[in-house]
């Protein structure tokens, strides 16, 4: 007779889980109780007594197992169903984001300190690095802050990251001393993109690029998180924050009014705290605020990573396809030989002198040296690139591999470090010719550390190893913008021009647009130029003597040139730099009957079109679009008994600093007008430092021309008995310009017939 089946106990630990819609009872647990329970006695174990024999309560079975049917194929909707569930139970699941394994360090919790720090840095960058009026001792303070404060949060390893952040802060610190802003700005954005490597050096080159490249900006994230860690909870915050919060309350109050009643007792106090608290512009406050928001990510994510120290370097050297010894020598062997070709000649040309060059290429030296530095220049930079890959594809397995890698790469630095020396020469002999500029200064600092690239990629060719390279790398520019600042190239510039009067035509115009740097220098001037030059700093819009700038804003510069500029009088001259070539009009036996005068007026200037010209100039930084008169510079002067004919006169502002004179002289006769373009083409190709001139196609007798420093193009033709010359300042000079400056020619002959 056979016992009841035992129904499991409800909630029991062998209950099956419920099954998903569709699916049938799961019975495999039940099956696989019963194989665990008949395997429990081992097949040689002798079989247990009756329960009968030992007096025990018989042993309860397992419950039978009944066939499972076979399971019926789901119907669509039960499919449905069944996705639907699943479905439900992913969305249920939470989405892991793992953190960043370089800049995640749970263990460590922001110091108070350093997040008040942040803040501090953040406000004080916001409202002294650019404080209105020039940057200054502000901005080189800021510098200085955002590497000193993360080195001191991070309290250890300072002395390996010393020399790095050393270097940095001395970056920074140019803004204290030189006035000249383009010095400052190559200075500073140099600056901010070695701040972070300083923090955090790494040791390849991969991760010094990202470094450098702004990839810091991926640790912001963890930065907020390590910041937040830091706060005290509610707990331990206690009544102490509030008395602190209330103290500092009380201080503000206390400053505010009896500094007020200080200020208004005594007029020397007054300016004092004047110069203290900078102006209270709504508008300036909520901007200055805004970047303080946007500067306290960047401060604090540069604490940290002082702290957590990220690295970028790859965790293992990864294997990478070389080339054989024959794939690298043939294409290297052919570049060498190419490289020694051309230096060849240019030993030949060097010897050979302007002579040679006029002979075989019908140019002057300087033409010449001008024609080809670019192309030099761009061989250099091509030469670091093809010897990087060529180092990193080089075979290195044997000793032949390896001194054949030597000799090669070798080869190929020295001759492109000639290549280096040939351009620097060529810039060498057109600045003889045409002055220094500051794009020319510039160009010889790039010359002068494409030089010590090579010379530092001929140490890692002899070596074989270079992973000190990108440091070396980084550390030459950083110590070539140093020395380019120490130079004092606005000086420099202004120096060398001076000095070179007898073969140059000084610009007074471009020595005047040089910072307070250069006033030392321009104290060498004659006494009329220097007032002509200097002025500039006595002007309302650059600054007067009597009117110090803010604190913030101070430098050595031009503070040293305002002590320099207080003996300086006013120019004599009003109009320094409007000199126009002289013409002496020939003494012509037979001119011809001279024609009648034209009625040029001051209001002839009104009747000009001016889109063309609105077109070309574009528009400003600041949106500003369009031409306005130039009162100053808009007249005509009626026959006199000194000079005949009708003169007029037209000036009009563009956009920014572009500008557009139109000059006429009536000299009655086309001959006399003919014999001013002669007087002008010889005055323009022999001084003023003129860069191309090329004469007019088409039967209108004239030339057009353009200088440098400044950017000016100069349209000159003979309409009639007119001379016309049309001026475009900070403008293009190229075809563009010419149909511009054509156009505006033959208006002015039509305004004339028509009067």
């Amino acid at each position: 007779m056979s016992e009841p089946e035992a129904a499991p106990a409800p909630g029991s630990a062998d209950a099956p889980e419920p099954a998903g819609p569709g699916e049938a009872p799961a019975e495999a647990h039940r099956e696989e109780q019963a194989a665990q329970w008949g395997a429990e006695r081992p097949a040689d174990a002798p079989a247990a007594d009756p329960p009968a024999e030992r007096g025990a309560p018989p042993r309860q079975l397992p419950p039978v197992q009944r066939p499972v049917p076979p399971q019926q194929p789901l119907t669509p909707a039960q499919y449905q169903q069944q996705v639907q569930y699943y479905r439900q139970m992913a969305a249920q699941q939470p989405v892991v984001i793992l953190p960043n394994p370089r800049w995640h360090r749970p263990d460590r919790s922001a110091p108070q300190l350093a997040v008040i720090a942040a803040f501090a840095v953040a406000l004080f960058a916001a409202w002294s690095a650019f404080p209105g009026g020039g940057v200054g001792i502000g901005l080189a303070l800021t510098g200085i802050a955002l590497v000193a404060v993360p080195l001191a949060a991070s309290g250890e390893d300072l002395l390996p990251r010393l020399p790095g952040a050393v270097l940095v802060a001395a970056l920074w610190s140019v803004a204290a001393v030189r006035d000249a802003g383009w010095v400052v700005a190559l200075c500073a954005v140099a600056a901010f993109a070695l701040t972070p490597l300083a923090l955090a050096p790494q040791r390849k080159l991969g991760g010094t690029l990202i470094a450098v490249c702004l990839g810091w900006l991926e640790g912001i994230a963890e930065s907020v998180k390590w910041a937040k860690r830091g706060r005290p909870s509610k707990g331990e915050r206690g009544p102490g924050t509030m008395r602190m919060l209330w103290t500092a309350g009380v201080t503000v109050c206390l400053l505010l009014v009896f500094g007020g009643l200080f200020a208004a007792a005594d007029s020397t106090f007054a300016d004092l705290v004047g110069r203290l608290l900078p102006d209270l512009n709504p508008a300036e406050v909520v901007l200055r605020l805004i970047l303080a928001a946007v500067l306290l990510p960047v401060v604090v994510t540069w604490i940290y990573a002082a702290v957590a120290r990220p690295v970028w370097d790859a965790a293992e050297e990864r294997g990478h396809r070389t080339v054989s010894r024959f794939e690298l020598a043939l294409p290297l062997g052919a570049l060498n030989l190419l490289f020694a070709l051309f230096i060849g000649v240019q030993l030949r040309v060097y010897f050979g002198g302007e002579d040679y060059v006029m002979e075989t290429a019908g140019l002057t030296f300087a033409e010449y040296a001008r024609h080809g530095f670019w192309q030099l220049s761009a061989v250099a930079v091509l030469a670091l690139a093809v010897i990087a890959a060529a180092a990193w594809l080089a075979p290195k397995r044997s000793r032949g591999d390896r001194w054949t890698v030597r000799v090669l790469l070798g080869l190929l630095a020295l001759m492109s470090m000639t290549v280096v020396a040939s351009a620097t020469f060529r810039m060498y002999t057109y600045t003889q010719t045409f002055g220094l500029t500051r794009l020319r200064v510039w160009i010889f600092t790039v010359e002068f550390w494409l030089a010590v690239l090579f010379a530092l990629v001929l140490v890692g060719c002899w070596r074989l190893r270079a992973t000190w390279l990108p440091r070396a790398v980084l550390a030459s520019g950083a110590l070539t913008l140093l020395g380019l600042a120490a130079a004092n190239p606005d000086a420099m510039i202004a120096r060398y021009n001076i000095e070179h009067d007898d073969e140059l035509d000084v610009d007074l115009a471009y020595l005047s647009d040089l910072s307070a740097d250069a006033a030392p220098a321009l104290m060498d001037l004659p006494e009329e130029d220097r007032e002509c030059v200097l002025r500039a700093e006595r002007d309302p819009r650059v600054g007067d003597p009597d009117d110090e700038r803010p604190l913030m804003a101070w430098n050595w510069g031009h503070q040293r040139a305002l002590g320099l500029v207080e003996d300086v009088d006013e120019p004599s001259d009003p109009l320094c730099f409007t000199d126009y070539p002289a013409y002496d009009a020939p003494d012509y036996t037979d001119e011809g009957a001279a024609a009648e005068p034209s009625m040029f007026t001051a209001a002839t200037c009104d009747s000009y079109d001016l889109a063309a010209t609105a077109e070309l100039f574009g528009t400003s930084a600041t949106g500003d679009r369009g031409l306005e008169n130039d009162d100053a510079a808009q007249f005509a002067n009626a026959p006199s008994d000194d000079e005949e004919g009708w003169y007029l006169q037209c000036g009009f502002y563009g956009p920014g600093s572009t500008y557009l004179l139109i000059d006429v002289q009536d000299l009655l006769t086309p001959e006399r007008a003919l014999a001013g373009v002669d007087e002008w083409r010889a005055g323009s190709s022999t001084g003023a430092g003129a860069e191309n001139l090329a004469e007019l196609d088409g039967s209108a007798p004239g030339f057009t021309t353009w200088w440098d420093s400044p950017r000016t193009y100069s349209y000159v033709v003979a309409e009639g008995p007119l001379l016309i010359q049309v001026r475009l300042n900070e403008s293009a000079v190229d075809a563009t310009a010419e149909a511009v400056a054509a156009d505006l020619a033959n208006q002015t002959y039509a305004l004339y017939e028509a009067s």
